[in-house]
């Protein structure tokens, strides 16, 4: 059972009482980090895991703490907050949540945007899979803010992030966020989840939302954001740290992780970039672009078999194995360790609820939650 964390106030407060709920999934969390996947891939085997993780945590201060108090401030002073109420030092939180955009998390997500039209219910939607490393599953939680100077929102995040991934606001506004292999090399260090707060908590509609994006600083790595609002305005906008494009509009979204606009292109990995030998086993040899291309072509075959959908065929596309229902790196609902689904939602703008999941939504019911 997923329980909803809601917060109010100014900035800070909303940050302190987020800190006391998730205090013990914190400390939890940080007695897990050294042997985490992605911190044990990232360390030299000969160097000791305490010296390695201080180090790191010193390192990722200096890189992050300041972009984020000169370009997000609010989210900078609510990340104040989770430490205070949390009990943890700032420079420890910034090196849990820089772990959103470390390494080989970066291969996974399957996103659709699906307009009125095409639904049986009238109902534009959002449906994201998101693909992390499975050991973050037990980290992940719903929350809903309120914010004395911002919009509404409701979403999910990985602890102790203040920003989301995948969400909405009071005006029906919501947001899935893709991972990229871009190789624009940035000048700001920000996990895109802040970004994505912050968007939310100030845009109201799609066309907000896309000046904002334009805009705005963005962090250390590429990105596929589809943003659907309740007037089935739907649109897909390609980042990188320093360059962005708008995809022309395709009846439905569908977004996995590998730039379509020419221009996007031009700064990606190589299309036949393969995963070196340092990667883990699962991922070692194998082609980088594979499991995006494959998961898009499978969810372009499903929904050609629909004139129109209900949510039961979302959900249905959310949980495909592919055609021989093998489930696997390669399809839709992933099954590997480092790009398992750890989440799945469903968001429906128009009536503001997000129906979610944790863990593989093959094996798990969704749960409704209402902004």
């Amino acid at each position: 059972m997923v329980e909803k964390i809601c917060v109010h106030g100014d900035n800070y407060e909303m940050g302190v009482q987020y800190g006391r709920v998730i205090k013990d999934k914190i400390h939890k969390m940080l007695e897990n980090l050294p042997e985490m996947g992605m911190i044990k891939v990232m360390r030299p085997k000969i160097v000791p895991a305490k010296w390695f993780l201080n180090t790191l945590k010193k390192d990722t201060e200096k890189l992050m703490k300041n972009d984020i108090l000169k370009y997000y401030p609010r989210q900078g002073e609510r990340l104040r907050g989770i430490a205070d109420g949390a009990k943890v030092e700032l420079s420890m939180l910034m090196l849990m949540i820089s772990l959103e955009a470390s390494g080989f998390s970066l291969g996974g997500c399957t996103s659709l945007g699906i307009p009125s039209r095409m639904m049986i219910g009238e109902e534009p939607v959002l449906a994201r899979n998101f693909d992390f490393p499975i050991e973050f599953t037990e980290h992940q939680v719903v929350i809903e803010s309120r914010p004395d100077d911002g919009y509404r929102t409701l979403g999910c995040a990985i602890i102790p992030s203040p920003g989301i991934l995948d969400g909405l606001n009071e005006h029906g506004l919501a947001v899935s966020c893709n991972f990229a292999y871009s190789l624009d090399r940035p000048t700001c260090i920000v996990p895109l989840s802040i970004t994505m707060q912050e968007m939310l908590e100030k845009c109201r509609t799609v066309g907000e939302a896309l000046e904002f994006l334009k805009l705005c600083e963005r962090g250390g790595y590429g990105a596929i954001v589809t943003l659907v609002d309740s007037n089935s305005n739907i649109k897909v906008i390609e980042l990188s740290p320093h360059s962005y494009s708008i995809r022309e509009d395709e009846g439905i979204a569908i977004v996995t992780n590998h730039y379509v606009t020419e221009r996007m292109q031009k700064i990606e990995l190589p299309k036949n970039a393969v995963y070196s030998k340092k990667a883990p086993p699962e991922l070692s040899g194998k082609r980088v672009h594979e499991s995006s291309e494959k998961r898009h072509k499978r969810a372009e075959l499903l929904l050609r078999k629909h004139d129109r959908l209900d949510e039961s065929d979302i959900i249905s596309i959310m949980k495909d194995h592919g055609e021989e229902n093998h489930p696997s790196d390669l399809t839709i609902c992933r099954h590997i360790p480092y790009h398992n689904t750890i989440r799945s939602t469903i968001i429906f703008p128009k009536k503001m609820v997000m129906e979610t999941v944790f863990g593989n939504p093959c094996d798990r019911e969704y749960q409704k939650f209402t902004l």
